[in-house]
C-alpha cells in the first residue's frame, strides 16, 4: 500500500495550528493536507469537503449553520451563518498549493474528486472489481484501487464515458460508474464506515491509469461472471 510524504507539512503544520488542538488532530490534517498536495501536482482536482466525526455522529463541514447532513463539498461562498453549502464539488476544487495548506489547516476536510475532470472510478463489490483488475493485469495495466468499506471497492481508470446499456447493466449489478457529474471520496478521508484506504496507490502505478475503453470491456466480463447462474448438485 502506498503513502503520503506527511513530515514537511506536518512540522509547518505544528507551527500554524491552534495551541488547544491534540497532536492526533494536527497529524491528521498533516496527512490529509500531504495527500491533496500530492493529488494537485499530479493533476487530480481535489476539493474539501464535509469530514465524518464519530463524537457527533454526523457529518461537519465546518459551517455552524450546515444543514446538510450527508457528504458534500465545503462551498466557499457560504459564512459562518449560512445554513447550506450549494456548491457542487467541481466548483469547489483548490488550485494552489496555497489554498490546500489554507483549508486544511483549520479542518480534517475529506479529500473529493469531481470524476467530470479527473479520472474515471468503477465502484463495486471487491469480485467485480476483482475481476476487472485481473483482466487489466493481464492486458499489462495497473490501475489504483481504494476501498471505503469491506467488500467494497473502488477502480480508477482514464475519464470514464459509458454508454447507458452499460450504465444500466452496471447499476443493475451495483456498480456505480463515475463519470460526468460524479465525484468520488479519495483516501485517506474518513467517512462514515471508516477510514477511505488505497488498496493499491496511485504511486504504486506511477499515476498512469488504464485506458476507459479496457476498463468498460474488462467490466462486461466482470457482469457477464456474475450474471452466470450457480448450479448445485444434489445429494441422492
Amino acid at each position: 500500500m502506498g503513502g503520503f510524504l506527511v513530515v514537511p507539512v506536518f512540522r509547518a503544520f505544528l507551527v500554524r495550528c491552534r495551541g488547544g488542538d491534540s497532536m492526533s488532530a494536527r497529524l491528521e490534517r498533516a496527512v490529509l493536507a500531504a495527500a491533496a498536495h500530492e493529488f494537485l501536482r499530479a493533476g487530480w482536482p481535489v476539493a474539501p469537503g464535509a469530514w465524518w466525526s464519530p463524537q457527533l455522529q454526523r457529518y461537519r463541514c465546518g459551517r455552524p449553520r450546515c444543514r446538510t447532513s450527508s457528504p458534500h463539498a465545503v462551498d466557499p461562498g457560504v459564512g459562518p451563518a449560512g445554513d447550506r453549502c450549494r456548491a457542487t464539488v467541481a466548483e469547489c476544487v483548490v488550485k494552489t498549493p496555497t489554498e490546500v495548506d489554507r483549508w486544511w489547516t483549520g479542518h480534517p476536510y475529506a479529500l473529493l474528486m469531481p470524476t467530470s475532470t479527473g479520472p474515471g472510478v468503477v465502484d463495486g463489490t471487491e469480485d467485480v472489481v476483482t475481476v476487472i483488475d485481473e483482466r487489466l493485469r493481464a492486458a499489462g495495466y495497473l490501475a489504483p484501487i481504494s476501498s471505503s468499506k469491506v467488500g467494497q471497492a473502488q477502480l480508477f481508470c482514464q475519464q470514464l464515458r459509458p454508454g447507458q446499456e452499460l450504465w444500466l447493466a452496471a447499476a443493475g449489478a451495483g456498480v456505480l460508474l463515475h463519470g460526468e457529474d460524479s465525484w468520488v471520496t479519495l483516501p485517506p478521508s474518513t467517512v462514515r464506515t471508516g477510514q477511505v484506504r488505497w488498496l493499491r496507490s496511485p504511486q504504486e502505478c506511477g499515476w498512469r491509469l488504464p485506458p476507459a475503453a479496457v476498463v468498460c470491456d474488462a467490466l462486461r466480463v466482470a457482469l457477464t461472471f456474475r450474471a452466470r447462474p450457480v448450479i448445485t448438485g444434489r445429494s441422492g
